[in-house]
């Protein structure tokens, strides 16, 4: 059986996209309970509760403050417990809600912008009134395809159209500042600073405006989304082990290898937990929120420091949490593991991503999402332990799966008794003879039905290495989808569902694609609920999809 899950894989990169979102945004919660503990200490004040205590409006406003203080950050946690509940009205109200009150936001702010133009309607002639309500109306469409359009090439022209019309005004406005200091009787080192530094407010300001609108509607989208009878783990990614922490560790933005309280000693923990209110510090220098009490050019470099050093945390966390490794002798671990298999030739599974996409490649970065090594670890390995063998000579342990370097020729006898042990298997697809052994171990030991494969991120060149692991696949193991792929499509898993064994494939071999891939898997989804995103029905269960008649 073949089914395309283009459209699932959809859903999933968005729900990825705005979990890593709002793992910046949770430190919000943070800062506002600090800001919130000091208006509490400045309301304890002795000298004001005579005051305070006379206006009762303002004690009731101010309890309300403490309350909201005191258990704003539950609401983040509250918020998404409430997204995993089957409760699709409550997410089409909400999603109904949030978008009538932007709506409302988005008229005022037209209706109080359409009041300064009538003030000078008899300076505006005809031809003036036209290019401006066809401006407008160029970048309304713009803003629609930029947030609406699902395909690529709309979203792309659609963003360029933006990005011009923005670098326009912002030069008009600078030659319009410019020309309004034109009789200044000299133009000094603070006054370029100076200017400079009012462009980059307005392009803030523009960028700003343009990323509110792009949250809002993707925000009324996602509600949209949850509206419909689909599994809210596969979209959202399941939290194994339903506890406060690993709620709180989940929202903060770690890999569930760290979801547990064991791991608060470590180092990575840490570099993990504090690289993004680093960034997040860095922005808010930036920005003029945080007042360092430096002069522009040192808030500007203190800032700027701010971003990059918590991008260097959060690279230095991977590093740190790459230093365990596997020892297959003495398991520090009693769950079943993980076995990862693959051809050192492609030793993570790499994800490609366009060199120039930098977007998605810097929510690759902070998803966990550039390797299949990597988003194992944030995804799976809160089952169990995530091991796979290293690659021999390796000096430089990359961030994944926990490896073991085997010094001698045991490393086939440690593959078979931990395929044996392990609650699931993950193999990289190839036809090289390390694979095939692999593929023919699997087979002898009776264990393709706690196995998924992975097939390499394809490219022109892998189109046909696909191909042919997937042939060698089938003659080594008896198993196989029993028909070919549509040519236009790329081959991303086979795993077995109730319909027995299933190929997965995409239109486009995305990082989302194999993610949703490996959670079906430990779902136990059927075909049903990958073939059509409108009829799905809640996955339950943990472990390796089991075969089912029916």
């Amino acid at each position: 059986m073949i089914i395309n899950i283009s459209a699932l894989a959809v859903m999933v990169r968005r729900m990825d996209e705005s979990a890593t979102l709002k793992s910046f945004v949770v430190v919000l919660a943070v800062l506002f309970v600090l800001a919130n503990l000091e208006n509490l200490k400045n309301f304890m004040q002795w000298e004001l509760l005579d005051e305070i205590f006379g206006n009762r409006g303002l004690v009731i406003a101010w309890v309300v403050a403490a309350f909201i203080g005191a258990f704003g950050p539950l609401g983040f946690i509250i918020w998404d417990w409430v997204a995993r509940q089957p409760w699709r009205h409550l997410a089409a109200i909400s999603g109904a809600l949030i978008g009538g009150v932007a709506s409302a936001l988005l008229g005022a702010a037209l209706g109080a912008f359409g009041a300064n133009l009538v003030d000078e309607i008899d300076s505006y002639t005809l031809p003036e009134w036209s290019a401006l309500f066809a401006v407008n109306g160029l970048v309304v469409a713009a803003l629609i395809g930029w947030t609406n359009s699902e395909s690529g090439r709309v979203r792309n022209i659609a963003g360029w159209t933006l990005i011009i019309f923005g670098a326009c005004v912002l030069a008009g406005l600078s030659i319009a500042i410019l020309a309004s200091e034109i009789g200044e009787p000299e133009y000094t080192w603070e006054y370029f600073v100076e200017l400079a530094a009012t462009v980059v407010g307005l392009a803030a300001w523009v960028a700003g405006m343009m990323l509110v609108v792009w949250l809002v509607v993707r925000a009324v989208r996602h509600r949209i989304v949850l509206s419909g009878d689909r599994p809210r783990e596969l979209l959202l990614g399941a939290i194994h082990r339903k506890s406060l922490w690993a709620r709180l560790a989940f929202l903060a933005g770690l890999p569930s290898s760290l979801w547990h309280l064991r791991a608060i000693p470590k180092p990575p923990f840490w570099a993990f937990l504090l690289a993004r209110p680093l960034v997040y510090a860095g922005v808010l220098l930036l920005v003029g929120k945080i007042s360092a009490g430096l002069d522009l050019g040192g808030t500007i470099a203190l800032g700027s420091g701010g971003i990059v050093g918590g991008h260097v945390l959060f690279w230095t966390a991977k590093r740190l949490a790459a230093r365990y490794v596997w020892d297959p002798t003495h398991a520090l671990d009693s769950r079943p593991p993980v076995l990862f298999l693959r051809s050192f030739e492609d030793d993570q599974l790499r994800f490609n991503r366009s060199r120039w996409n930098l977007v998605g490649r810097w929510f690759d970065l902070w998803s966990f999402r550039r390797n299949a090594d990597e988003a194992m670890i944030d995804e799976i390995a809160q089952y169990g332990p995530v091991v796979a063998l290293g690659m021999p000579g390796e000096t430089r342990i990359p961030f994944g799966a926990m490896r073991y370097y085997s010094e001698h020729e045991d490393w086939k006898k440690i593959v078979t008794d931990t395929a044996k042990r392990a609650q699931a298997i993950v193999i990289g697809a190839g036809d090289s003879p390390g694979v095939l052994w692999e593929y023919e171990m699997l087979a002898r030991e009776d264990l393709l039905d706690r196995t998924v494969l992975l097939f390499p991120a394809a490219t022109a060149d892998h189109d046909s290495k696909n191909a042919r692991a997937l042939e060698t696949f089938v003659k080594a193991t008896g198993t196989g989808p029993g028909a070919e792929p549509p040519s236009n499509d790329h081959v991303i898993a086979l795993l077995t569902t109730d319909a027995g064994p299933t190929l997965l494939t995409a239109d486009a071999p995305t990082a989302a694609a194999y993610v949703l891939a490996l959670r079906a898997y430990f779902q136990k989804c059927t075909s049903r609920h990958l073939a059509d995103p409108l009829v799905l029905a809640d996955c339950t269960g943990i472990g390796p999809v089991a075969s089912k008649n029916g």
